[in-house]
């Protein structure tokens, strides 16, 4: 294949420009809900700490890994990076969810703790189905 019957592959390069801001923003948000959620593990607030420290880091580390990772896989063989880390962010958020269910406390507080980390978990999953790149229509041959 020395005549130049060699196809050319072009290997775009990735840059950080608008689109990374959002994920950009998102890993520091996220990342203020892990600091807070760690801070109050130790005030005895385990059905909100937990949680919190939970979605906080998956969202941190899911949007550092949108922006970090390629869109596509080289080969093709394998699934998408960025579809591995949105459906990792999902499992965080039922993860999460279910975890501060098991934490919270009984009484009058167990409602109002079961639905801030309903609404955080669904914060995190909301993100995790929308980040992704959007998709392009097919282009028809011609």
């Amino acid at each position: 294949m020395a005549d130049g019957d060699e196809p050319t592959v072009h290997h775009p390069r990735r840059r950080l420009g608008r689109s990374a801001l959002p994920h950009l923003l998102a890993m520091v948000i996220f990342g203020l809900l892990a600091w807070s959620g760690g801070s109050t593990l130790r005030q005895g607030v385990d059905g909100l700490a937990a949680p919190s420290l939970m979605i906080g880091a998956a969202g941190a580390v899911g949007a550092l890994l949108m922006v970090a990772s390629p869109s596509a896989p080289a080969n093709r063989s394998g699934p998408a990076p960025h579809r591995l880390v949105r459906l990792a962010m999902v499992l965080a958020a039922a993860t999460a969810l279910v975890t501060g269910t098991a934490l919270a406390p009984n009484g009058m507080d167990r409602g109002f703790v079961i639905s801030v980390d309903a609404v955080l978990a669904g914060a995190l999953a909301s993100y995790a189905l929308l980040a992704g790149e959007p998709r392009r229509p097919a282009r028809l041959p011609g």
